[in-house]
């Protein structure tokens, strides 16, 4: 079953939204008064949406919105747009689709009954957490919450990111010696590596790099998990990613990789620039090369390369704060999820391949909301206990 919205429940959602905020024209009017008069279960879920509207806080955020201009932002949902305006395309167009228009193309197939998510305690979204251990060996728990002081003269936190400074090393310390950067789960950080490069590291991610990068002939890092880079262009040192069998090799660019250890998919995505990616042990393997909105994946253990186009701004969507599935197994969404609400899904039956679902969520909202609205677009139902949730096929 795949689960994804279509342009007809965005149409009358949008006429609701309006209707909602007080803000309905006299040809919106007509156009709600004639869908309502097209069937009874029409009637049903206005009065149903209605409801939900009071009850629930996404709704609420909603009407605080622009809904002309919202709207004009998820039709044009082929146009190509500039990366600083993604997250306020992308936190307009998930509060109009996926709560009104998921529920919409829902409702509209079949009248259901929702059952309710078991709430037993709050499970709110992640923020930026991460631990530092420096070379020396010393370590540093970074939390938005509570600026940390690093007694190190290499790096230096700003309440935000940590920077850190390349310089030459003493002789007696000539030797590669590494810093380690952990996000746990519920966590996301951001670094600034000695050389400039700017390092986005996702939830339940690992990079390991060199305390200085002056004494090296390359910028070797080593990644599990997911980051994007924003690599500084050096011309003698190149960049290289080892990431769970994979090699990527740059001098200057802008790319992700996703290399998490329960993934079989290491995927590298250029979003600009040009990169080279291999896998480490492997001769036999020939490289391949990326261009701009290329993306390559490799089946952890098996053999060569495969390519394909990608939507780059989907794929970095996690940077600017948005889950983006796209006819993704209920499964693999589960495992996202789990990341950043740091809770773990137990499937208390098989629901592999009965379930997928494609579109956009707001990182900011409660797991609970999150459910529901996968419940709501035809998915199992979930039933949760402290910091586990019971995934219920219907």
């Amino acid at each position: 079953m795949k689960n994804s919205i279509n342009t007809y429940p965005y149409d009358i959602a949008a006429i609701i939204l309006a209707y909602l905020r007080s803000e309905i024209d006299e040809k919106g009017q007509q156009k709600l008064d004639a869908w309502l008069e097209e069937a009874d279960s029409h009637k049903a879920l206005f009065a149903r949406i209605q409801d939900e509207a009071m009850q629930y806080e996404d709704i609420q955020k909603i009407l605080s919105y622009d809904a002309g201009g919202a709207w004009q932002i998820v039709k044009q949902k082929a146009a190509r747009r500039r990366r600083k305006r993604l997250m306020r395309v992308y936190q307009v167009a998930v509060s109009v689709v996926v709560v009104l228009g998921v529920a919409i193309a829902f409702l509209l197939k079949e009248e259901a009954t929702v059952v309710p998510v078991a709430k037993v305690e709050e499970i709110t979204p992640g923020r930026s957490i991460a631990k530092l251990t420096v070379a020396s060996g010393d370590v540093y728990h970074l939390d938005s919450l509570n600026q940390v002081d690093l007694v190190t003269s290499l790096a230096e936190n700003n309440g935000k990111e940590v920077v850190f400074t390349d310089r030459q090393l003493e002789e007696s310390v000539r030797e590669i010696r590494y810093n380690k950067v952990e996000i746990p789960r519920g966590g996301e950080y951001q670094i600034v590596l000695g050389d400039g490069t700017r390092v986005y590291l996702n939830a339940q991610t690992e990079l390991r790099f060199p305390e200085s990068f002056a004494n090296s002939e390359q910028r070797l890092v080593y990644l599990t998990g997911e980051a994007y880079f924003e690599v500084m262009h050096d011309s003698v040192k190149p960049f290289i990613v080892e990431a769970a069998g994979t090699r990527t090799r740059v001098m200057g660019t802008s790319f992700n990789i996703g290399a998490y250890d329960d993934e079989n998919i290491v995927y590298t995505t250029l979003l600009s620039g040009r990169v080279e990616v291999s896998l480490t042990g492997k001769d036999g393997v020939k490289p391949i090369i990326l261009n701009p909105g290329e993306q390559s994946l490799w089946s952890k253990g098996k053999g060569e390369f495969t390519m394909k186009k990608v939507n780059t701004e989907d794929v970095i969507a996690w940077r600017y704060g948005i889950f983006v599935f796209n006819e993704d197994d209920i499964e693999i969404v589960t495992r996202v999820l789990s990341r950043w609400y740091g809770t773990k899904f137990v499937f208390d039956r098989e629901c592999t391949g009965k379930h997928s679902f494609s579109g956009k969520m707001s990182k900011d909202e409660k797991l609970e909301s999150i459910l529901k609205i996968l419940t709501l677009a035809g998915g199992p139902e979930f039933k949760v206990e402290k910091d586990i949730v019971h995934v219920i096929e219907k």
